[in-house]
């Protein structure tokens, strides 16, 4: 029986800031030339294997199904961020598992270089499954990682052992100490089980939540590969991960040791040391000058010239600079701060991806606004209207049809149009080069959700 595998793509990845913002968080960062969420996507793709469920948000939908093109999917979206515990029932309740069928739940922000090694432990490790068993993937400790949560387990026979306690993120202290004893094993986050066992214990667990995920899912609307939970039952649901609702609680939880690779990108110092670095160990993105600069990692959209330096963290955004030592980031304790006097920089990018290609904030100015436009060849934005802002378009790359009110408008490069307020129009891009447009926003108003949507081939009305 092939075995279903769940990728959970929710997260804010606040450790990867700035390159991680929380309408663009750490599983659409790529490393080594692709997103965490597509190296997900490769783990789980063969044979083996059904294909693929993801479980996010509305928030991101629109980059998950950019990263899924001509991908058989289903994406399951949540009205409302619940934790992990009720994004797995609900993927799980999908009536193409069959009862007895193997669900494996991976998440969106791990690396895993030896596909073929992992893949084959998953499929020896189902024949073990019965309609109790759930399986974690523990990890051998290399170092006393304070970022990872650990389990503690025993030996009941070759293939794996029995789980017996999990420890939250330990203190230095604490984990120096859990790595001595051979029983001790990071937590991966991954799991290996049935429905039928999933059901089981969320039944006896979580009655109370699997019969609210249960309604969610039965009153869910479902378009195409997406399915929207529905939010009159979703919104009541307790927020609790799957390892305090279920694992912590369940006397049928095992564990084995993972015989691949694996890295959790949970900070600059871990993305640094899976990214492929030059002969000076420096991970260097951009149009970068450097002298004498060894152990670091920097990052721009800009030109820098760097100099004497070692374990240096330079994260360049379009918006703002980050700087540290490489290996004493005190991002964790930071973050907050940040997000509190500055939160427009942890919210957003300036540049936003959209299923018709990607807009860039220019400047931002009182009552006013620009940005930039970049249509896809046969892109189409949808038709729409705004209640406060009124919009100045100028073609400058490409060409424009556009629409406003009855009227329907071709713009070649340096013409321009006004949107009044109010006003239902909408850019399509019939040519098959890109079209770039400078969009000039002027009211009381200028939020991306102030946006009426009538009509959209990407579903989103």
């Amino acid at each position: 029986m092939k075995i279903k595998p769940i990728i959970l793509c929710g997260g804010e990845g606040t450790r990867l800031w700035p390159e991680s913002r929380k309408k663009h968080p750490k599983q659409f960062i790529k490393i080594n030339g692709k997103s965490l969420l597509k190296h997900a996507i490769d783990r789980v793709t063969g044979v083996n294997f059904d294909p693929i469920t993801i479980c996010s948000n509305a928030n991101f939908l629109d980059q998950i199904k950019e990263e899924t093109k001509n991908i058989n999917c289903k994406i399951y979206v949540e009205p409302a961020k619940k934790n992990t515990a009720a994004a797995i029932l609900a993927a799980v309740n999908d009536d193409d598992l069959t009862f007895y069928q193997p669900v494996l739940i991976i998440s969106s922000d791990h690396i895993i270089e030896k596909k073929i090694v992992f893949q084959k432990q998953i499929m020896k490790l189902s024949n073990n499954l019965d309609m109790y068993k759930i399986f974690i993937f523990g990890v051998k400790p290399h170092y006393p990682e304070t970022g990872y949560g650990y389990l503690y387990s025993k030996k009941i026979n070759k293939n794996f052992n029995k789980v017996y306690k999990f420890i939250e993120k330990p203190n230095l202290n604490r984990a120096k100490k859990l790595i001595k004893n051979n029983n001790y094993l990071w937590n991966s986050g991954m799991f290996l089980s049935n429905k039928s066992a999933l059901l089981n214990e969320f039944s006896i667990l979580q009655n109370k939540l699997a019969l609210q995920v249960c309604d969610s899912y039965i009153n869910a609307k479902t378009t195409n590969h997406i399915v929207a939970l529905d939010n009159k039952y979703y919104s009541k649901i307790k927020s609790i991960s799957f390892d305090h609702a279920i694992l912590e609680k369940s006397k049928n939880v095992f564990s084995a040791k993972l015989s691949s690779d694996w890295k959790d990108v949970g900070s600059w110092m871990q993305k640094w040391e899976i990214e492929k670095k030059d002969k000076d160990n420096n991970y260097i993105k951009g149009n970068i000058l450097k002298n004498n600069v060894k152990n670091s990692y920097i990052s721009s959209n800009r030109t820098i010239v760097a100099s004497n330096l070692k374990n240096l963290l330079a994260v360049d955004n379009n918006d703002v600079l980050y700087l540290s030592d490489l290996k004493n980031n005190n991002l964790k304790n930071l973050y907050p701060i940040i997000n509190k006097k500055f939160p427009k920089i942890t919210d957003q990018h300036t540049n936003t991806l959209r299923p018709w290609g990607q807009f860039t904030n220019i400047f931002v100015g009182k009552d006013f606004q620009v940005k930039e436009l970049v249509v896809n060849p046969g892109a189409i934005l949808s038709l729409q209207k705004h209640k406060y802002r009124s919009e100045n378009w100028v073609v400058v790359q490409g060409k424009a049809n556009v629409t406003l009110n009855k009227k329907n408008i071709s713009l070649n490069k340096s013409d321009s149009i006004f949107i009044p307020q109010g006003a239902v129009h909408r850019i399509e891009n019939r040519q098959k080069s890109i079209l770039k447009i400078i969009e000039v926003q002027t009211g009381s108003y200028l939020g991306e959700d102030d946006i009426i949507r009538i009509k959209d081939i990407y579903g989103r009305v």
